[in-house]
């Protein structure tokens, strides 16, 4: 009597913003397999990574695929993960600089502007994906990169984020089919996001501080804002011309961190001296609050005519 032959099995681990969406939406349609997955943040994602672990047998499974996740910050995770059948394909700096602690697993950490692009070249995208796929990676990419050179990807991030429920499954029944135009529905959050952003701006409380960092005098602005965040954060650097500028989400315990064009702090070693859990790229990174940021956060003081002007 023949014997059945095993289905293969795979899982995917991705981040929950629109370039974790990218890298999943690209590995979809290159290498096309039936996908389970799990979307996780990464300071959730010793917790989620770890239980699926327990729960399931990973020897089961063909490959598990770990995206857009600097999952470094956590040690017992990566030895857990550091396995043959484990693929890491990610671009943060501070995970680039631990990369040489996974000993079996497959891994693509390297400096790139985004995971979605990293896969894009590694699975031969070029060949493979549709002229709309193509242009939906690109501007993923561009958001990821935040250069704004290719239109729509502003608005792109505006609808992903406006998902309720599983992001990542919406946003894939959405644009499978690569990009085309945004629908009406699109449309109307996108019109609604520019006016809650202006809002928001009008309403800011800012927070100064000076302080030497590799030398050099940086002036920092800090405000407190719930939505909005990566928009907020680059009003506050250009119009009150600031180094680095930090938003503080009260609502999720998290601050965000980015930097002005020409400062060359690296926020991803900042945030992980500010943070117990931080990291990120040289140019945005964030962290969880604790203690040891808001013993920091005292050398802050409410902005003055002054300061602004300065």
């Amino acid at each position: 009597m023949a014997t059945k032959t095993k289905k293969k099995k795979f899982h995917v681990f991705t981040d929950c913003d629109l370039d974790g969406a990218g890298a999943f939406f690209v590995l979809k349609n290159t290498i096309k397999q039936n996908y389970t997955y799990t979307v996780t943040r990464v300071v959730d994602a010793h917790i989620k990574i770890g239980a699926w672990f327990e729960k399931n047998d990973p020897s089961g499974y063909e490959t598990i695929y770990i995206f857009d996740l600097d999952i470094s910050q956590h040690g017992e995770l990566m030895k857990l993960v550091d396995r043959p059948n484990v693929t890491i394909v990610d671009h943060h700096s501070s995970h680039i600089e631990r990369a040489d602690r996974y000993k079996h697993a497959k891994i693509n950490i390297q400096k790139e502007t985004s995971t979605t692009k990293m896969l894009y070249k590694q699975l031969d995208g070029a060949k493979i994906l549709t002229p709309r796929q193509k242009l939906l990676v690109l501007m993923v990419d561009d958001y990821d990169s935040y250069k704004f050179k290719v239109p729509n990807s502003y608005e792109l991030n505006i609808v992903f984020w406006s998902y309720q429920g599983d992001r990542v499954e919406k946003f894939l029944k959405d644009f499978e089919p690569g990009f085309v135009e945004f629908k009406q529905t699109h449309q109307n959050i996108i019109n609604f996001y520019v006016k809650k952003l202006k809002n928001i701006i009008s309403n800011l409380d800012v927070h100064v501080a000076q302080i030497s960092i590799q030398g050099k005098i940086r002036k920092l602005v800090a405000v407190f804002a719930t939505s909005c965040i990566n928009d907020i954060a680059s009003h506050i650097i250009k119009n009150y011309k600031c180094d680095i500028g930090f938003v503080v989400n009260l609502n999720s315990n998290k601050v965000s961190l980015r930097r002005a064009e020409d400062c060359n702090v690296n926020l991803a070693t900042l945030a992980e001296k500010l943070f117990d859990v931080g990291g990120g790229h040289e140019d945005a990174s964030g962290g969880v609050v604790c203690d040891k940021f808001l013993t920091f956060t005292k050398i802050f003081k409410p902005m003055s005519i002054k300061d602004f002007n300065g």
